[in-house]
């Protein structure tokens, strides 16, 4: 099983619940390539994790949420934190993302690509997708608070950074994993930039 860069902010405990909700999703995901998303239960999602129906409900939720989870979140808010205190408030959501990506997607490409694959032709999962990519967007626009004080201006950024990686991901799934995701990223957040001017 591939393994993010792990935090030293993290206990052993939270460690060892995200190996075990990896553990779960790499299971769902094999039994989701086999037979699609509609067509597998929660149980027999569990059974092949080795693990009780009842702690998949109680780590996830809903079978949405098993191929929606992931432990990116604290990575990429690390990362483009780092690079606000250096750098232009865009310039520096850029080079964080490609920060976290090369920590990131370098050990976990495949994994995500095939997450992502998923997600955009399962119409349930894709809605509850928007909502999380929402909830990214909210997520930025507050850790550019202490740089960006204007409210609208920093929910504007937000909300187009994330349109940016939306594209960016289309693009990715559309040309199968060929380009490196960061490199569209870089061409998307260029093209972001020269809407400016």
């Amino acid at each position: 099983m591939t393994q993010i860069e792990r935090d030293p902010n993290q206990d052993g405990r939270s460690r060892r619940k995200n190996e075990a909700m990896r553990a779960v999703q790499s299971a769902a995901l094999r039994l989701f390539s086999k037979r699609g998303f509609s067509e597998v239960t929660v149980e027999e999602i569990a059974a092949e994790a080795g693990v009780g129906p009842a702690t998949v409900y109680r780590n996830f939720g809903s079978k949405e949420r098993i191929l929606l989870w992931d432990e990116y979140d604290p990575v990429l808010f690390r990362c483009i934190g780092e690079h606000l205190r250096v750098a232009r408030p865009l310039d520096a959501i850029r080079d964080g993302f490609i920060q976290a990506l090369d920590e990131i997607y370098r050990r976990d490409a495949a994994r995500i690509l095939r997450r992502a694959r998923l997600i955009r032709s399962t119409p349930s999962v894709l809605a509850a997708a928007a909502a999380d990519m929402a909830n990214l967007g909210q997520g930025l626009a507050e850790l550019l608070a202490p740089v960006l004080h204007n409210d609208f201006r920093r929910r504007i950024m937000a909300v187009a950074v994330v349109g940016a990686l939306n594209a960016s991901i289309d693009r990715w799934i559309d040309e199968k994993g060929k380009t490196p995701l960061r490199k569209i990223l870089k061409k998307a957040f260029g093209e972001l930039g020269s809407l400016a001017s």
